[in-house]
C-alpha cells in the first residue's frame, strides 16, 4: 500500500510505562518527532527494509461540548419520568399482591408529578425557557 490514505488494519500491542516512556523519548529524538503509533509505524517498516513515510499529521479532534439546554432539560424530564414510572409500578404491585388500592394522598402525589413532567416538557418545547426551581433529586 503506498497511499496514506489507504490506512485500513488497526495493529495493537501492550507495553509497559517504562517501555511507553522509551519510546516517546525515541520519537523524540528524532529531526522530526513522531508519535508513538507514528514511530512503531516507521520502525517496523524500517526493519522490514520497506520505505519509511513521513511522519503523518496529527488528527486534531474537536473539544466535546456540553449538549445543549434543551437536551439537558428533556434528560432530567425523562429521569423524573422513570421515577415517576417506578412508583406507579411500585403502586400495582403491591394492590395486586394485597388486594389493597393506594391511599388517595399517593394518586395525588403521582398525579402532581405527572403535571410537573406536563409543565416540564412544556416549557422545553416551546422553546427551552428556564426549568422552576423543584428539587434535584
Amino acid at each position: 500500500m503506498n497511499s496514506e490514505s489507504s490506512k485500513s488494519v488497526i495493529v495493537s500491542f501492550r507495553i509497559s510505562p517504562l517501555q511507553a516512556a522509551h519510546l516517546d523519548a525515541a520519537g523524540r529524538a528524532l529531526n522530526t518527532p513522531r508519535t508513538r503509533a507514528d514511530f512503531c509505524r516507521a520502525a517496523s517498516l524500517h526493519a522490514a527494509r520497506q520505505k519509511v513515510p513521513p511522519p503523518s499529521k496529527p488528527i486534531r479532534r474537536p473539544a466535546r461540548r456540553l449538549p445543549s439546554l434543551d437536551t439537558r432539560q428533556l434528560a432530567q424530564i425523562l429521569g423524573h419520568a422513570g421515577k415517576l414510572s417506578s412508583n406507579i409500578n411500585q403502586l400495582a404491585r403491591v394492590a395486586n399482591s394485597s388486594c389493597a388500592l393506594p391511599t388517595i394522598e399517593a394518586l395525588r402525589e403521582i398525579g402532581a408529578d405527572i403535571a410537573a413532567i406536563r409543565a416540564q416538557l412544556t416549557a422545553v418545547l416551546r422553546g427551552g425557557e428556564k426549568m422552576g426551581g423543584g428539587d434535584d433529586n
